[in-house]
């Protein structure tokens, strides 16, 4: 069984600021609440034999009852609910220690973005080609995402969050042969202090996994096929290019 790790506890201060009642993971998106349609794109992997393990926070939980949502749209999915702020998005997903440390195969996702690509065939590529972890990239420059960089057989020898070090900018989908190799990997680097401006993020992980020769590769996707939501903006552009078509 194939766990998915889709991380929804992220900030919604950006669209409070801009005037929504409701937290990020509820606002519509074109009649849609985000959650929904983040879910409803990841559904191949659920049918592929995945289960959903969803991080929220308590307290929008508990106000704006986004756990049962969720439940609505998926009912085998798992609410892991998060009690106060975390030290990022790494910290984030090692809450959800007691259902992915384990031998499982463990993806990590945005739950503010859309990817308009095959994930079972990127999954499937990953599992294929026997790496023990696997990358969505596209090609940019701008220091706003994580970072890979392949060497001349296209396996990654390093990763960097927020500095460029290559033209492979990362699409927020993170694939582990095994759900433990993340959690040791998280753990090491929280124990090596390697924060990007105070915050742990999931990307830089994988060169713990690197300095322990594993094998990890990338599946390459068009810049276009990546659409963030993660800010009122991107939303507004989203619409307006849903009406456009």
């Amino acid at each position: 069984m194939l766990n998915v790790l889709i991380l929804m506890s992220g900030s919604s201060q950006p669209f409070k600021d801009a005037g929504f009642v409701f937290p990020k993971n509820l606002v519509e998106v074109a009649g849609k609440p985000l959650v929904q349609r983040v879910l409803e794109q990841l559904a191949c992997l659920r049918a592929a034999d995945a289960r959903f393990l969803c991080v929220i926070r308590r307290d929008e939980n508990v106000k704006h009852h986004t756990g049962a949502v969720i439940h609505l749209i998926d009912p085998t999915a798992v609410v892991v609910e998060l009690r106060g702020n975390t030290s990022g998005a790494a910290c984030s997903a090692l809450m959800a220690v007691d259902h992915i440390n384990n031998e499982n195969p463990l993806v990590i996702v945005n739950g503010d973005q859309l990817l308009e690509a095959d994930l079972v065939a990127a999954v499937c590529e990953f599992q294929n080609r026997k790496l023990d972890g696997g990358i969505i990239v596209f090609e940019d420059l701008h220091p706003r995402w994580s970072f890979v960089k392949c060497d001349e057989y296209g396996r990654v020898v390093e990763t960097a969050e927020k500095r460029p070090i290559s033209r492979l900018a990362t699409a927020g989908f993170y694939y582990f042969l095994q759900g433990r190799d993340f959690v040791l990997a998280a753990t090491e680097m929280i124990k090596k202090d390697a924060h990007v401006n105070g915050l742990f993020y999931v990307c830089p992980a994988f060169n713990e996994l690197i300095l322990r020769q594993r094998d990890i590769g990338v599946h390459k996707i068009p810049r276009s096929a990546y659409r963030s939501l993660a800010a009122p903006a991107d939303i507004h552009a989203f619409e307006a290019n849903l009406n456009a078509l």
